[in-house]
């Protein structure tokens, strides 16, 4: 067992204090930063919990994996890892950090394979029948050009160049492909870069030579793993999923109480990875108070089966307070596991205020610190 499950809780603490604070970039493995993501979990802290709560070669569950930081993390760590998530986006996004080309070369050599194939398709693309919205965004024929590079690697299930591509559609930086944009959510700019002034901002950009430099910044600092560990990734309800053994941690971050909009804020590459609909979407991998709640529940009841007994379930949570349950939200997500549906016991808790700058939405509402609860299985 890993010490936690022997030890008080104060190691727990002193060990994930020591990862909260200062920046991840310069240290962390660059296939972090395929693409961005909203409510992203930090890299050190998935890494600190991944270290205190498990050994190597134990399995390690995240069921709402989110941008795969804690499954990139624990295969670094030499863990086996099943990673799990509905949103298309955040299953590509696993995908390709459990799934990587091997090396630089094999990435840019599968660069150009790829380009044959969307260069055949590119001529057969019809604009008119892409949204306005979507349009509004590019030059037509980078629009063009994307869309066959999506459309291909889709096909050849290429996860790994298709979060590369996502990683450079929208921003005014010249190494992207829109129109000037934000980056981690997809907003023109164009009343701080009118086309009068910034011409250059608004000409054809081409995909292929991006692509590379952008996939060769991925392998910059690319993690060393070891390609016979286990990893398995799915796109499913996270309370119905049966593992094909049982997990000797859980590590994840739910998606609480839809104080982050993952489908809305996500749009624009979610239409090019062939969900059209993200209102819809929204509702299931943002859920609101209620849907929440009753998610949780149902998550807890299964994980009973699918977690070892005396093995822990580690969630870290925004500290956002509930209207329906009248409680801070960590409170009343362990009162849900230990109280309502039974078989689980508080070890231990740690709560940080998240800094402004690691924020999306940097000094508006939202969750201004994170809570990560420990809990242990009892079994059934």
């Amino acid at each position: 067992m890993p010490t936690i499950g022997r030890e008080p809780s104060a190691i727990a603490r002193k060990a994930l204090v020591c990862d909260w604070t200062g920046s991840a970039l310069r240290n962390e493995s660059t296939f972090h930063q395929l693409s961005p993501y909203i409510g992203k979990l930090k890299s050190s802290i998935a890494a600190s919990m991944i270290s205190q709560f498990t050994d190597p070669g134990d399995l390690v569950y995240d069921p709402f994996s989110g941008s795969g930081t804690v499954a990139l993390e624990a295969w670094a760590a030499n863990r086996r890892v099943v990673a799990n998530d509905l949103s298309p986006y955040a299953y590509a996004l696993t995908r390709a950090k459990l799934f990587p080309l091997g090396t630089l070369q094999d990435a840019l050599n599968s660069v150009e394979r790829t380009s044959v194939a969307a260069t055949k398709l590119r001529g057969d693309i019809d604009l008119r029948k892409v949204p306005r919205w979507v349009r509004d965004f590019f030059h037509p024929e980078t629009l063009r050009e994307t869309i066959a590079w999506a459309t291909v690697l889709r096909r050849q299930r290429s996860w790994f160049l298709l979060a590369a591509l996502l990683g450079i559609l929208h921003h005014q930086r010249p190494g992207f492909l829109s129109y000037p944009s934000s980056h981690t959510v997809p907003y023109l700019r164009v009343k701080k870069f009118p086309r009068s002034s910034f011409p250059k901002l608004y000409e054809y950009r081409s995909l292929r030579d991006r692509l590379d430099a952008k996939v060769t910044r991925a392998f910059r600092q690319s993690p060393e793993l070891d390609f016979d560990i286990a990893r398995e990734c799915f796109q499913k309800d996270a309370s119905k999923l049966v593992l094909p053994e049982l997990a000797d941690a859980i590590i994840t971050s739910p998606p609480y109480m839809q104080l982050l909009d993952y489908a809305r804020d996500n749009r624009l590459r979610l239409w090019f990875l062939g969900a059209r609909d993200w209102h819809s979407l929204d509702r299931i991998v943002s859920p609101n108070q209620e849907a929440f709640l009753v998610l949780m529940r149902r998550c807890f009841t299964k994980w009973k089966t699918v977690l070892k007994p005396e093995h822990c379930c580690v969630l870290v949570i925004g500290d956002a307070f509930s209207q329906v349950a009248k409680g801070n939200l960590p409170e009343v997500v362990s009162r849900i596991a230990i109280e309502e549906v039974g078989g689980y016991q508080r070890v231990c808790e740690h709560t940080q205020t998240i800094p402004n700058e690691r924020r999306v939405r940097r000094g508006i509402m939202g969750s201004a610190s994170e809570t990560i609860v420990v809990l242990r299985s009892m079994g059934n």
